[in-house]
C-alpha cells in the first residue's frame, strides 16, 4: 500500500536538492475513507524506516495522518470533555478533580514547548526536554501529576482515533525514596478518639462532638475516604453483620453521586463491635435522616466545616499540634503571647493509618487494595510498599537462611 520515491530538483540559486517521499493509502477517521497521502524525507533510509514502523498501522486503520492529527491542545480539551463526561467505564468526575486537571493543563502543560505541537510530531525526546524543564520549576510530586495528565491527554487522543501512540508512556519522575506517606502514630489516634469521647457529653451541646466522633471512628475502622463517609446512607450501614456497603459520596458542591470514585471503590468493609455499638447509638439520635452524618436539613455536612469545627480541634485539644513558624523558622505568637500551633494531620491521613494498620495484621497487597478501594494493586503498593517490607518480610528471610544452612549440615 505504499512506495518511495525520490524527488529531484534545482532551486533558484543554481543548487541540485533531492528528497525521498513515502507514497501511501491511509484510513482517514475523520471522513470514513481510504485516501492517498505522503510524506517527505531529506534521506531514503529515514523513509524506509518510517514506512516499515508504520506498514502494519496503515494496514490495520490504525495510523493517523498528520493533517488529521490533533496539536495538544486540541486534544487536551478532548480530554476534559471527556473526564468531564465520564471516561470508559467511568462515572463523571468531581468538581475538584476537573479543576485540578484543567489547573494542570492551563498552567504547566499548554503554555510549554509542547503545547501547540501536533501529537504526530511529538518525540518521547520532546517530551523528555519538556519533563526537565518542568522539574527545574516544580517539585517531584506536582511534576509527577503534571505528567499523569499529559500522559492522559494521549491515551485519551488514542481511544478517539487521533493518535497511535503514547510518547508519554515510557517517560517516568521518580519520588525520593525518603518521601512517604505520613501515617499517625497509634499514640496520636488513641488521643483524638479519646478526646472524641471526652468532648461528646450527653445533651445538645456534645451532640456534634457525637456527630464528629462517629466519623473520625468510622475512617479509623474503615479507612473510607471523607467523601465516602460524608455521604453514606443508613441503608449502607449493616449493624447486624456489622458492615458498611461503600455505593456513594457526597462530591464537594454536597451533592449526592451514586458511585464512588471509581469502580473499585464500591466495596464492603467490616466493623468491628465498639464502632457498632457507637453508631447504634448514634441511630438512636439522628436515625431520621437518609445519610448517617447529614445537616439539620438532612445535607451532607461540608468537608471543609467538618475539618475546621471537628477534625482540627479534635487534634489541638489532644495536644497532636506544631507550632507555626515563618520562613525564617520563628514561631509565630498570637495577641497574648501565646505560641501559635496548627493541628498536625490532614484527614486523608486516616486512610493511611487504616491501611497501615492492615499491613501490620498480616493483610497482603491484594487485601490492602481491595479494602480501600485502590484502583489496583499497583497503586497500593505505590503508595504503601515500604510498609511491606516489616516483620514478615525479616522472618520468611531468616527461615530461608536456616533452611540453607540445613541443606549444608550446618
Amino acid at each position: 500500500m505504499s512506495s518511495i520515491r525520490k524527488r529531484e530538483w534545482t532551486t533558484r540559486k543554481g543548487e541540485r536538492r533531492k528528497a525521498f517521499i513515502v507514497d501511501y493509502k491511509a484510513w482517514s477517521h475523520q471522513r470514513g475513507k481510504w485516501e492517498r497521502k505522503h510524506k517527505t524525507f531529506a534521506r531514503e533510509k529515514d523513509a524506509v524506516a518510517w514506512r516499515d514502523d508504520n506498514a502494519s498501522d496503515i494496514k490495520s486503520k490504525v495510523y493517523v495522518a498528520d493533517r488529521d492529527s490533533p496539536t495538544v491542545r486540541e486534544a487536551a480539551e478532548d480530554w476534559i470533555k471527556a473526564v468531564a463526561s465520564g471516561r470508559d467505564e467511568r462515572g463523571p468526575a468531581e468538581a475538584c478533580t476537573l479543576r485540578q486537571y484543567n489547573y494542570l493543563k492551563d498552567t504547566y502543560i499548554l503554555p510549554s514547548r509542547i503545547g501547540e505541537m501536533k501529537i504526530c510530531d511529538l518525540t518521547q525526546a520532546d517530551v523528555k526536554a519538556w519533563r526537565h524543564d518542568l522539574l527545574a520549576r516544580v517539585s517531584r510530586s506536582l511534576a509527577r501529576k503534571v505528567l499523569g495528565a499529559l500522559k492522559s491527554i494521549l491515551s485519551e487522543a488514542i481511544s478517539n482515533e487521533k493518535a497511535t501512540i503514547n510518547v508519554a508512556a515510557k517517560v517516568k519522575i521518580g519520588l525520593p525514596n525518603e518521601q512517604k506517606v505520613i501515617v499517625p502514630e497509634m499514640a496520636e489516634i488513641k488521643a483524638i478518639l479519646a478526646t472524641a469521647d471526652r468532648l461528646a457529653v450527653p445533651g445538645p451541646e456534645g451532640r456534634a462532638w457525637r456527630s464528629y466522633r462517629g466519623m473520625v471512628s468510622l475512617a479509623v475502622h474503615t479507612g473510607m475516604r471523607i467523601g465516602e463517609i460524608r455521604g453514606v446512607p443508613w441503608t449502607a450501614l449493616d449493624l447486624v453483620a456489622g458492615k458498611v456497603h461503600v455505593r456513594q459520596v457526597a462530591d464537594e458542591n454536597n451533592n449526592i453521586k451514586p458511585y464512588p470514585k471509581s469502580d473499585a471503590g464500591i466495596r464492603t468493609i467490616h466493623l468491628p463491635a465498639d464502632l457498632v455499638r457507637l453508631l447504634r447509638e448514634w441511630k438512636i439520635e439522628a436515625g431520621g435522616n437518609a445519610l448517617v452524618f447529614a445537616t439539620e436539613t438532612g445535607r451532607p455536612h461540608s468537608a471543609s466545616n467538618i475539618l475546621r469545627r471537628g477534625w482540627f480541634p479534635l487534634q489541638e485539644l489532644a495536644g497532636i499540634c506544631d507550632t507555626v513558624t515563618d520562613e525564617n523558622g520563628n514561631v509565630l505568637r498570637d495577641e497574648d503571647g501565646r505560641p501559635k500551633v496548627e493541628a498536625r494531620h490532614n484527614f486523608h491521613r486516616l486512610r493511611h493509618f487504616h491501611a497501615s494498620m492492615l499491613i501490620a495484621d498480616g493483610a497482603n497487597p491484594l487485601e490492602v487494595s481491595k479494602e480501600m478501594g485502590h484502583k489496583d494493586v499497583a497503586f497500593t503498593l505505590r503508595v504503601y510498599g515500604h510498609l511491606f517490607q516489616d516483620e514478615e518480610a525479616n522472618r520468611r528471610r531468616q527461615e530461608r537462611s536456616e533452611r540453607l544452612a540445613t541443606s549444608l549440615g550446618r
